[in-house]
């Protein structure tokens, strides 16, 4: 597929989708004869798991290691599995804290004479 077919079905930019392949996130296209760039459909794929695994707070360089694995069956991911389960823990933990703080400040508005929301 084009970059044009790509940028419509991946929803990302093109100079988005050039600047991780230049950066060897996603696989090498083809080059055509005319030097048109061939991507093939795993390409989507790739940049699917990108866009969500930065979605839930993942770098490129924590991406970078898994994008081979995407190729792989599941049950050989299991590096990439434990990598998806601590940044499920680590969310875990984040909203736990924020539960509190936002207990706190409901506090301190009845503290202080307002309703809390």
């Amino acid at each position: 597929m084009r970059i044009k077919e790509l940028e419509q079905r991946s929803g990302m930019s093109r100079d988005t989708v050039r600047f991780y392949e230049k950066q060897g996130l996603i696989s090498p296209p083809k080059r055509l004869t005319n030097g048109y760039r061939d991507y093939d459909a795993h390409t989507l794929t790739e940049l699917h798991f990108i866009r969500t695994a930065r979605s839930v707070g993942f770098t490129l360089e924590d991406i970078r290691p898994a994008i081979p694995k995407l190729r792989q069956p599941p049950e050989q991911c299991a590096d990439l599995l434990a990598a998806l389960q601590r940044r499920h823990q680590l969310i875990r933990e984040q909203m736990a804290q924020q539960q509190q703080q936002l207990q706190r400040l409901e506090q301190l508005i009845l503290r202080f004479g307002g309703a809390a929301p």
